[in-house]
């Protein structure tokens, strides 16, 4: 399921030019980069830029809740998460309304991820 994804740089820009706009101006903005992507999308980008295959793997969704508890999710965030993304796979992304495009890619985005990692 293709889903939206926005790099902070992107959500940066429409905040300020949000801060710009009249106060009246109360309209909820959704941001999205300037596409949508898949998990699989997500890791072809990841195995491009890192030189190495990156699988996905499908967790099923009675896992979910202790796989968020495994990263170190407390059991109310899991519990959170878990619900969160189960509404977004069943219910989807759509969003009436226009959708404000951001302009990096998710490639650019993991390949300046990469380059800020290897000089920390």
């Amino acid at each position: 399921m293709p889903m939206p994804m926005v790099a902070p740089v992107d959500l940066g820009e429409a905040a300020a030019a949000r801060l710009l706009t009249p106060l009246d101006d109360v309209a909820v903005r959704y941001v999205e980069g300037p596409q949508r992507y898949t998990p699989r999308d997500v890791a072809q980008a990841m195995s491009r830029t890192l030189g190495c295959e990156v699988a996905v793997e499908v967790a099923p969704r009675d896992r979910w809740e202790a796989i968020y508890k495994g990263l170190g999710f407390s059991d109310e965030a899991a519990r959170a998460y878990t619900r969160m993304t189960a509404v977004s796979l069943d219910e989807g992304f759509d969003k009436s309304g226009d959708i404000v495009r951001g302009h990096v890619s998710l490639s650019d985005f993991i390949a300046a991820a990469a380059v800020r990692a290897a000089h920390a």
